[in-house]
């Protein structure tokens, strides 16, 4: 066992010592305020009251990039909690809670969901043909990148509203978080 230490220990100092940059695997990313997350849901997230505060599994969709560099890749396991909407009375939202970045779970502070409007490179209200400012009802445009029966509220997030049994935010969903 102490003969294995000193190997290491030799190593990490001949790699430093000609150059070679040690590699010690990263743990926590810092993740600045106002970074945009895009994440697609991984299953169907049943809207019920009962499900207030449950937290449902979702990976990042695309690479997010802080200062030049992918902090996170494509792919990382995300968890995304079902919570009541701080825009829409009688509706629910989802805000990121939680990221899987270089084997550490890692709790993230966000508000909530938006549209993915970067995906297809279009804004919200040039896939809907009105303002997100409007709290317009968004249909059925899954194709476009809109998500199915939401809402866009004022302040431009994603609701769910809680009237009527059956409903569902669907698995592939794509949505955006920003960080706080």
């Amino acid at each position: 066992m102490l003969a294995a230490k000193g190997l290491v220990a030799a190593a990490v100092g001949w790699g430093l010592a000609f150059g070679a940059p040690a590699r010690f695997p990263e743990r926590a990313v810092n993740i600045p305020p106002g970074t945009s997350i895009p994440i697609t849901l991984d299953r169907d997230i049943p809207i019920k009251q009962e499900q207030f505060g449950q937290t449902f599994p979702a990976h990042v969709t695309r690479d997010v990039t802080i200062d030049s560099k992918v902090a996170i890749p494509e792919g990382t396991p995300a968890q995304v909690k079902l919570v009541p909407s701080s825009e829409k009375s009688d509706n629910v939202t989802l805000r990121l809670v939680e990221l899987r970045v270089n084997g550490e779970t890692q709790s993230v502070k966000t508000g909530d969901a938006r549209p993915d409007t970067q995906r297809s490179h279009q804004g919200v209200g040039e896939k809907t043909g009105i303002g997100a400012a409007a709290g317009a009802v968004v249909g059925a445009i899954t194709g476009a990148g809109i998500v199915k029966g939401a809402i866009v509220g004022a302040g431009g997030g994603l609701a769910w509203g809680l009237l009527g049994g059956g409903k569902q935010i669907g698995r592939d969903t794509q949505v955006e978080f920003q960080t706080k």
